[in-house]
């Protein structure tokens, strides 16, 4: 196999809560992440030598600050890889956004090498090698649906109900992330262990679920961008089931039962300094055909 090429899918936080700040620096976290079917591509291609990154939005760094790089250099030094890797990537999910792109990127390009040169690396293999890379980039080896805690970097897969659209909305902001969890403010009393997941693979008792879920660093970008507030505000005021913002945005999503519902919200909010993409959750079987084509 010389080449191939694979979807890297965007996530979105169904719940962010922030409990406490650690030692090492990082913030312990409790999330419910979900895959959703906004993607970009990535073509990997064997070379001779060397890791070389190709990128068709010009905001994407092309070095070892892109973490698709790093992960392949990872490899190959962890495996004592001969040879080195091409990576085309074609970008469709908003850079810098709260929907893990980067992070994406990353864990595909790790079992892109994986499968591209045959080294028959475990799963706890790539989860170790993931865990170094980024808080986020565990996720993405796994089902598309799990719990996030520690820092991110502890996955618990689990199954919830998937059958509904969303409307994301990215507005033209730029966030930084460490500020944001600098100025979090840290309610010591919450833990993740109140939320029960085990019954949210139906319907109702997702929706009911999901109306009690928040994201902790809402409130701290809202607080420098109102646009954001007001986003959230168009959502609810459509008929969304649950508005929120995902990671540390600036991208936020509306949960809707219905695709036309959905396809009208979109309509409604396509002006304004913003990015909108119609697209929905995907996993179990879906994720798992991605990862058997690989």
């Amino acid at each position: 196999m010389q080449s191939l090429t694979v979807k890297s899918y965007a996530k979105i936080n169904l719940c962010l809560r922030v409990l406490n700040k650690r030692e090492d620096g990082y913030h312990e976290i409790f999330s419910v992440m979900q895959a959703i079917d906004l993607h970009d591509e990535l073509t990997l291609h064997q070379a001779k030598k060397g890791i070389v990154i190709q990128c068709d939005h010009p905001h994407v760094p092309k070095d070892h600050n892109n973490l698709a790089h790093q992960a392949a250099d990872l490899l190959f030094e962890e495996t004592n890889l001969k040879g080195g890797v091409r990576i085309d990537i074609k970008k469709q999910i908003p850079v810098s956004a709260g929907l893990g792109g980067g992070s994406s990127n990353a864990a595909f390009t790790l079992k892109g090498v994986n499968r591209l040169f045959d080294l028959k690396l475990s799963s706890q293999r790539l989860h170790a090698l993931a865990s170094r890379i980024g808080s986020d980039v565990p996720f993405f080896l796994y089902s598309g649906q799990a719990v996030a805690k520690g820092r991110g970097e502890r996955i618990v897969p689990t199954e919830l109900y998937k059958d509904y659209w969303l409307v994301l909305v990215c507005p033209n902001v730029m966030i930084s992330t460490q500020r944001v969890y600098q100025k979090v403010k840290i309610d010591l009393t919450r833990d993740g262990s109140v939320i029960n997941l085990n019954l949210c693979d139906n319907k109702d008792d997702f929706f009911e679920t999901l109306r009690q879920f928040d994201n902790d660093l809402e409130k701290v970008v809202i607080g420098g961008h109102t646009v954001i507030g007001q986003i959230k505000r168009i959502l609810e005021s459509s008929g969304a089931i649950k508005s929120c913002m995902s990671g540390s945005g600036p991208a936020v999503y509306g949960v809707f039962e219905r695709k036309s519902q959905a396809e009208e919200v979109a309509k409604k909010l396509t002006p304004g300094d913003w990015q909108i993409f119609l697209t929905r959750p995907i996993a179990g079987s879906s994720w798992l055909i991605q990862e058997e084509s690989l």
